[in-house]
């Protein structure tokens, strides 16, 4: 949470934030992607930051867990199963029932430790894009996949969240465009309710798409991610650089213009920083320059708005 002001027509007018501000702790701290021990002291600096409202965790270990819930008093908890998907074999979308059905045992896993934890919100991906001639089969599983752990899901209240990713440049998975997202969504959702997109601003670079394309696909929108996409001798990489480190495609302006988008729409969800620190920089580097970059975004929104 915070509050920033504008000068507008000789007024100076303050505003808070309107949306609940997260971070993807398994991203600043990517370590945390090999190790459920320790997790909660490492990601203390955010806990404890008022700035924060939402903290995306990968896996926690029970003891951590109860540390972890003494903040709930002011912080909410969500779970990203990502590195399952795209470090560890785990493939929701595979044509392969036998593989398919492993994918599904091990997701369902991960809902039941979040659901009894009374986390509301899992994200997951969709396996690799295929090689062959089997998209349609391999779309027509990851939504056989997200009824089966929606289903589950709904026992705890809980939502299952599908991020698109790139589909050609660097993490090429089956699931990129939002046109491809939406129709896997809504032929779930004609069985569960409890399905949505997760749309991350990093991403846009790599599928060809402008904030303003969500208009499009409001009724679908679960959560949204912001962070950089990289660039290195033309090619586009999905790395989530800080905020003006080299390379690093977006800025204060993508975001302005997708708060613009988020308001214009009624969205009332969440928006997380998803940013990793590069080599030898400080994690406490990428997080005040993420800050920064929303709150200026937000003022640039505010002068729009109401200058």
């Amino acid at each position: 949470m915070f509050y920033t002001s504008i000068y507008a027509k000789g007024l100076e007018l303050i505003s808070k934030f309107p949306w609940r501000i997260g971070i993807v702790g398994f991203m600043v701290y990517p370590e945390l992607q090999r190790t459920n021990v320790g997790v909660a002291e490492k990601l203390k600096p955010i806990l404890e930051d008022r700035f924060f409202d939402l903290v995306e965790l990968y896996d926690v270990s029970d003891d951590d867990w109860r540390i972890l819930e003494g903040y709930r008093y002011r912080m909410d908890f969500s779970v990203g199963v990502q590195p399952d998907i795209l470090a560890r074999g785990v493939n929701p979308s595979s044509i392969d029932e036998s593989e398919r059905g492993r994918a599904v045992e091990a997701l369902k896993g991960r809902v039941k430790v979040a659901g009894e934890r009374g986390i509301k919100y899992l994200a997951l991906c969709s396996g690799p894009y295929p090689s062959g001639g089997s998209i349609e089969d391999s779309k027509e599983a990851l939504a056989n996949t997200l009824i089966e752990l929606a289903s589950y899901a709904s026992k705890y209240g809980m939502t299952i969240l599908l991020e698109s990713f790139d589909t050609r440049w660097d993490r090429r998975r089956l699931i990129g465009s939002l046109t491809d997202t939406a129709d896997v969504l809504r032929k779930v959702r004609a069985r569960c309710s409890n399905v949505a997109l997760l749309w991350d601003l990093s991403h846009s670079p790599l599928l060809d798409e402008e904030p303003e394309m969500l208009k499009w696909y409001s009724d679908l929108i679960g959560h949204i991610h912001i962070g950089c996409a990289k660039r290195v001798d033309g090619k586009l990489l999905d790395t989530h650089p800080g905020f003006y480190r080299p390379g690093a495609i977006n800025d204060e302006r993508d975001v302005a213009r997708l708060l613009e988008v988020l308001y214009d729409i009624g969205y009332k969800g969440a928006i997380s920083f998803e940013v990793r620190p590069e080599e030898g920089q400080d994690p406490r580097e990428v997080v005040a320059t993420a800050k920064s970059v929303l709150v200026r975004a937000y003022q640039i929104f505010m002068e729009k708005k109401l200058g």
